[in-house]
């Protein structure tokens, strides 16, 4: 290939991948659902843009999944300390009865786990099958968060 070609081909590479997006527009068919995909991706502005036009900090999901559950499944310990911060609800549970808390120990997100704990989460809750975080924290093989429950006494 002559170099002005190789230089051409180059450039209508460059243009062409300019044009097109990396990622299609998502539409989403609530705000509640754009919510929950924000924080499960740790969009803090898009986020707070959610929350100002009105939709509730607690609104759930299709599958009963708060911005909080997402956040806290997915790991993303600023948006959830952020979230906290805002009041939102550490108990709430989804349409499968698991917690934030469960969400972040089946994850092995320790630190989102501790973040939870501290703001009130509730140790001791066990869903509709009797399962709780301790057991899911055992059963997923994360000593450090069974013994970060058990402190906070889980049973």
């Amino acid at each position: 290939m002559k170099k002005t070609s190789h230089l051409a081909f180059v450039a209508y590479i460059v243009l062409f991948t300019a044009t097109c997006s990396s990622s299609p527009k998502i539409s989403y068919a609530t705000a509640t659902d754009e919510l929950v995909d924000a924080a499960q991706r740790g969009d803090e502005h898009r986020v707070s843009e959610i929350l100002a036009a009105g939709t509730g900090i607690d609104r759930k999901n299709n599958n009963g999944y708060t911005a909080l559950m997402g956040a806290a499944e997915r790991g993303q310990l600023v948006m959830v300390q952020k979230l906290v911060a805002a009041n939102a609800d550490v108990n709430a549970t989804n349409k499968f009865s698991w917690n934030a808390l469960m969400l972040a120990v089946v994850g092995g997100h320790a630190e989102v786990a501790q973040t939870l704990i501290s703001a009130g989460a509730n140790v001791r809750y066990k869903t509709k099958n009797n399962e709780t975080a301790l057991m899911l924290a055992e059963r997923g093989n994360h000593p450090e968060i069974s013994q970060m429950l058990r402190k906070a006494g889980a049973r």
